[in-house]
């Protein structure tokens, strides 16, 4: 018997970038991908918070931050709403017509 693995995808523009990003898939998962729309991801190198970016459309689609999350926000200053950490981005819903993403580079 074959199984199949069907993934709900999301439009996301990072920069003007176009990904198709599975719903429940941490953004950092696909940091080699989205390092090229101008995101830095410094979790490897131990720089926390490199990859803060603004959400300009579909805030909603994206799951909650997490505690860990909401303090490295408050750590590096950023305390908008719209302000998060790329790389743990997670669509939680697929009704969006897109997530929209830039950040201040």
């Amino acid at each position: 018997m074959l199984y199949f693995i069907i993934y709900v995808t999301m439009k996301v523009i990072i920069n003007g970038k176009t990904f198709i990003i599975p719903k429940g898939i941490r953004f950092g998962e696909f940091s080699h991908e989205i390092e090229k729309a101008g995101i830095e991801f410094g979790c490897t190198d131990g720089q926390c918070g490199v990859c803060i970016a603004r959400v300009v459309k579909g805030l909603e689609c994206l799951k909650e931050p997490s505690e860990v999350e909401e303090e490295t926000l408050w750590r590096t200053g950023a305390v908008d709403e719209e302000e998060r950490l790329t790389c743990q981005l997670i669509v939680e819903r697929e009704d969006c017509e897109e997530i929209v993403i830039e950040s201040e580079d």
